[in-house]
Parts: C-alpha cells; sequence; structure tokens
C-alpha cells in the first residue's frame, strides 16, 4: 500500500512532462536575438553626443523590468505576495470512501499542527502564484526535482531558448485554464497532511467539492509541491 502514492508521484510527473513536451515546440528565439545584436551595433556606430540619450534610455529599460522576472518576461517571485487562507482541517478520516482506494488517506501518519500549517502554505501559495501567472514564484514552491524535470524538458525541446523552471512552466501552461487555476488557488481548502518521512500529501478540496491529493517534498524543513497539479480522489 505504501508503494501507490509513491508510484502516483511519478506517473503523474511523467504525465505532465509527456503533455508539456508537445506543447514546447515554441517559436524560434533566434530572430530577437539578431534583432538584438543589430540594435547593438548600432546604438555603438552612433556620435557620442547620443550618450546621455541611450544612457537614460537604459535607466529607463532598467526600471522597467526591476519587476520581471530575471528569467523570461513574467513577474519576478519578488513581485509574489502570499495571501492568507482559511482551511478547515479535520484529519483525512473524512475524505476515505468505503471500499474504495484509500492509500492516499492512509499513506504515512496524520501531520501535527505545525507541519499542517507550513505544508497548506506551501500549496496555497503555489496556486496562488499559479493563478497570477507568476512562473517564478511557482517555482520557488516546487520541490527541487520537479524544477529539475521542468528544466530537462525545456533543455530536450526542439528550440529550447530559456530553459528555466519559469519560461518552461509558462510554455506548458494553456493560458485558457487560467479561469480554472484561479478557481481552485480561491477554493482549496486543505483538510489533512499526511506525512511518511520527507514525503507527504495534502489532502484538499478543490472545485465543485473535488478532492484532491497534492504530492508534497520535505527540503531542509520547507515543504514543497511535488507536482504540477494535484489528483482527484473522488
Amino acid at each position: 500500500m505504501r508503494g501507490g502514492p509513491k508510484t502516483l508521484i511519478v506517473a503523474l510527473v511523467a504525465l505532465l512532462l509527456a503533455v508539456g513536451l508537445a506543447a514546447c515546440g515554441g517559436g524560434d528565439s533566434s530572430g530577437s536575438t539578431a534583432a538584438e545584436s543589430s540594435s547593438q551595433g548600432q546604438a555603438e556606430s552612433k556620435p557620442s553626443s547620443d550618450a546621455p540619450k541611450q544612457d537614460a534610455k537604459d535607466k529607463k529599460t532598467g526600471e522597467a523590468d526591476e519587476g520581471k522576472s530575471k528569467s523570461g518576461s513574467g513577474p519576478s517571485a519578488s513581485s509574489f505576495t502570499p495571501q492568507q487562507h482559511s482551511d478547515s482541517g479535520g484529519g483525512s478520516t473524512q475524505f476515505k470512501v468505503k471500499g474504495g482506494d484509500n492509500s492516499v488517506q492512509e499513506f504515512g501518519e496524520e501531520g501535527d499542527t505545525s507541519e499542517f500549517d507550513a505544508a497548506a502554505v506551501a500549496l496555497h501559495n503555489f496556486l496562488d502564484a499559479r493563478a497570477e501567472g507568476n512562473w517564478a514564484a511557482a517555482c520557488d514552491y516546487m520541490s527541487k526535482a520537479t524544477v529539475e524535470s521542468f528544466e530537462k524538458l525545456g533543455a530536450q525541446s526542439r528550440q529550447a531558448g530559456d530553459t528555466s523552471c519559469s519560461a518552461v512552466l509558462e510554455k506548458v501552461t494553456n493560458p485558457a485554464a487560467k479561469g480554472a487555476m484561479k478557481a481552485e488557488a480561491e477554493k482549496a481548502n486543505v483538510g489533512s497532511l499526511r506525512i511518511e518521512g520527507e514525503q507527504a500529501f495534502v489532502i484538499y478540496t478543490g472545485i465543485d467539492g473535488t478532492i484532491m491529493a497534492m504530492p508534497m517534498a520535505n527540503e531542509g524543513g520547507d515543504w514543497k509541491v511535488a507536482s504540477l497539479a494535484g489528483t482527484p480522489l473522488n
């Protein structure tokens, strides 16, 4: 029974990566690189009298970029502001299905209050950042192994370009899902944290009362989400 949830984690990540790989053959970045090189050459050939204007332009551009991620065009992780959420708790017993597969609900042991609160905050912050399209912040709340999987996915795409976690996450996320992601972030109500060693599952109620399980990983005392999305349990 303990092998079930671990297999679920691997299978879910593999599925997400397979779907994302097909979506990663995006536009070629060589055109913008060439344009930037051409622009740089023109700037260098201008008379020295234009230097003050160029300096002012560079300063303005730098100020505009402060709120953007260093990797990609999205907002930076530092611009994300965590929101307050209220969770009902109650433990995993409330989510057990009579005669059903309760491997997640019975995984490990129920986390104590402090662990529950920390894992719930990590989940909420991830869902909120994802809903806002702040991919850099979303990656900050993802486990190291999950981030590395996305970076590897980016490196394997036909036209790699920016292979950072935030850039790849933005590419593989369907813009049409923005409404659903926002609704899930607003509705998420954590009821249980099941822990075994450094692995865990946060069980929460999502959209339309769907019970979801999000795999988690403990890294240096901090809980991180170990998947791009939760798995329905009902």
